[in-house]
């Protein structure tokens, strides 16, 4: 089992929690004068207005002067399932049913491969492979891209917070 896959979970939780948060005061009802600064990737409002939704929104405080920087992929990706409710699936429905995907593959696979009990051991070498043709590549779509993308960062705030605790480990270590 993969340690980090625990910690890209949370982390995963808590993006998509923190996404929840800006989208509903950019997007939600009855929550006027709120704007996203491009620029500096972060919500913009009067003192006025944020105070007034802080009173009943405790958990937007972080974002009155935080960047959120990953707003427009996230958006991308949550949207569409927070918009209708529907098929909306978290990380680890996903991971389950790509996991079960991987699983059922491999037991067709075997399945075809034990055909009257007998083992198929073929090689490459002796198949006529001339019919064939190479399949165009497919281009990724927008939402594949974000997905990547988020998970690049995610991988690379991961690997970064490891070598900050393996250096504070390494420090610990010369004190002592």
């Amino acid at each position: 089992m993969l340690k980090a896959k625990p910690n890209l979970e949370s982390s995963i939780k808590t993006l998509k929690r923190d996404w929840s948060i800006v989208y509903d005061m950019l997007s939600g009802k009855n929550n006027g004068g709120f704007g996203w600064d491009e620029h500096r990737q972060l919500i913009v409002a009067e003192d006025a207005v944020w105070n007034s939704y802080i009173n009943s929104h405790k958990e937007a405080a972080q974002f009155r002067h935080r960047s959120f920087p990953y707003y427009d992929q996230l958006t991308a990706i949550y949207a569409k399932d927070r918009a209708t409710g529907k098929d909306a699936q978290t990380a680890a429905n996903i991971i389950e049913e790509i996991n079960a995907e991987d699983v059922a593959a491999t037991n067709t696979h075997e399945e075809r491969n034990d055909f009257h009990g007998s083992e198929a051991d073929v090689s490459l070498d002796d198949m006529d492979l001339s019919a064939t043709q190479l399949q165009p590549e497919q281009k990724p779509t927008r939402n594949q891209e974000n997905i990547r993308t988020v998970g690049l960062e995610i991988s690379k705030s991961i690997a970064s917070e490891v070598v900050i605790q393996q250096n504070q480990k390494l420090s610990f270590k010369k004190v002592l």
